[in-house]
């Protein structure tokens, strides 16, 4: 029995025209069969993922066997995936998401970055349930127990799953790169484990669409490098995500309290008067009162808003000694410390060094 591969689809048009020889086709409606009649009976085919419950393993058992013994493929549904899913040699799989597909809560040990070029789709974690609409891009690191489902015709949904070494290697330092939002989005997918995930709201960004087409097309191409090409494509999506979209993110409350859509702009208000900020004037900034606020960013960072400054002025004093010629007494005054002497216990703390040290050891020229 040969094995279930997706074919290439014309991206810019959504899909390629229908074919009798498409098997993604040929799955897809019978998907949808089980999903109209699951509608037309007033009841789901599948347990809906609430809280506290999954989904029965019999209903996917019965679904892998149909598809078996009607197409005759091998394809399997499972609650965990591995990295095995990706192909011997390949750092990263592009994937359209197979409409009408039941919502098995499922897991695996990669990232996987799910981009919603068209339509709306439903996904589902931690017994909530969230609508994604045009232009989504949920970004999930590995042990997330999640489900997505997209039952509509016009749903057009594309998976990049990443091995977590790659992800390590080739995007972590984008999330690494000294401010306080970007420490966030790393402690969030990577420490975070009930709520490990970031959805950003792209909406209708041609240019960052546009690179996705490229990687889907290059991951059915036959070139030479393909393995490569494809990372750097990747990374550059990837890259222009967060720069173009890092206001646009929502965040999950890491204590699974009530979400606070607008954190974001919360970090980088810390972000941008961090030398001189106090907890009341954010407070009254963001009309809160301040034990709101003490609530909020101990919640979402882990971390009190005096440690959440703290790192934010010692990251840029690293910056400053890194790329610039200014005195260690300069740099500790431009960051907010007019003590000398503290400022060098703080960043011995921080870094594990004195900023001198730091400053011979990262000099870029």
């Amino acid at each position: 029995m040969k094995p279930y591969k997706q074919s290439c689809y014309n991206f810019s048009t959504m899909y390629s025209p229908r074919s009798a020889d498409n098997m993604d086709f040929k799955i897809e409606d019978y998907l949808r069969e089980l999903y109209l009649q699951s509608h037309n009976k007033d009841c789901s085919i599948v347990e809906t993922p609430e809280a506290g419950h999954r989904v029965e393993v019999n209903h996917e058992a019965e679904i892998n066997r149909e598809i078996q013994e009607r197409f005759h493929i091998h394809f399997q549904i499972d609650h965990k995936l591995e990295e095995s899913f990706i192909a011997s040699g390949d750092d990263l799989l592009i994937a359209r998401h197979l409409r009408y597909l039941p919502p098995f809560l499922h897991t695996h040990n990669f990232f996987e970055i799910a981009c919603l070029v068209e339509g709306s789709c439903s996904h589902y974690i931690n017994g909530q349930q969230q609508h994604l609409s045009q232009g989504d891009i949920l970004i999930m690191a590995p042990g997330t127990i999640h489900a997505i489902h997209a039952a509509d015709d016009d749903c057009l949904l594309i998976n990049i799953l990443i091995r977590s070494s790659t992800f390590n290697s080739a995007f972590l330092n984008t999330l690494t790169n000294k401010t306080i939002l970007g420490d966030f989005f790393r402690k969030t997918l990577y420490h975070n484990k009930e709520h490990s995930y970031l959805l950003f709201h792209a909406g209708h960004d041609e240019s960052l669409f546009r690179i996705l087409e490229y990687l889907y097309h290059e991951e059915y191409s036959d070139k030479r490098y393909k393995n490569a090409v494809k990372n750097q494509i990747a990374e550059l999506f990837f890259s222009l995500l967060l720069r173009s979209h890092e206001k646009d993110v929502f965040i999950p409350n890491p204590t699974g309290e009530n979400d606070e859509p607008d954190f974001v702009f919360l970090l980088k208000y810390m972000e941008h008067n961090y030398q001189s900020i106090s907890l009341k004037e954010m407070a009254d900034f963001f009309h809160y009162s301040e034990r709101h606020l003490i609530r909020l960013i101990q919640d979402y960072t882990g971390m009190s808003f005096s440690k959440n400054i703290r790192q934010i002025r010692l990251n840029h004093a690293a910056a400053l000694l890194e790329g610039s010629e200014l005195s260690v007494s300069e740099i500790s005054e431009q960051v907010g410390y007019s003590n000398v002497s503290h400022f060098r216990k703080l960043f011995i703390e921080r870094f594990s060094m004195p900023p001198q040290e730091y400053r011979t050891a990262r000099r870029k020229w």
